[in-house]
């Protein structure tokens, strides 16, 4: 899907960038301009990164999101990558950025069916087999001799 940036200013600072598409060596360039263009203000400003239509993410586009936090905080700005659909948000968590850029910490992902059963059936099977094992809790050592 082809990429698209749209720049949302609040007079209370507040500086939406929503992208669209794919965010990829392709739309690099229009990213990284329009998050210099953002964050050349002398005022304090907090930049949310809306991702909430983005269908693609590569390493070019998480680099750009990284070198746009570390501007912004190195000015004092704040800045924010909100929204970040399934994949995306995938992407974000297994390079390690995802704290870093949304502030939040990710969440483990729904235990599937499948997988619930397996782990009763594991727990099923470890509490017969302890329970056919005989006990030797109580009894004294013999003394050898």
């Amino acid at each position: 899907m082809r990429f698209s940036l749209t720049r949302h200013h609040r007079d209370d600072g507040l500086v939406t960038l929503a992208l669209a598409g794919d965010v990829d060596m392709g739309a690099v360039d229009a990213l990284v301009s329009a998050l210099q263009d953002t964050l050349q203000t002398p005022d304090r400003i907090a930049v949310v990164v809306d991702l909430a239509r983005v269908t693609f993410l590569d390493c070019a586009g998480i680099g750009a999101l990284a070198v746009g936090r570390n501007t912004a905080v190195s000015r004092g700005h704040r800045y924010t990558v909100v929204n970040p659909q399934r994949q995306v948000r995938r992407v974000l968590e297994l390079t390690g950025v995802f704290t870093a850029l949304t502030g939040r910490h990710p969440q483990p992902a729904p235990e599937t069916a499948r997988a619930a059963r397996s782990r009763r059936s594991r727990r099923h099977r470890d509490d017969r087999r302890c329970a056919a094992k005989p006990s030797t809790a109580g009894v004294d050592a013999l003394p050898h001799g």
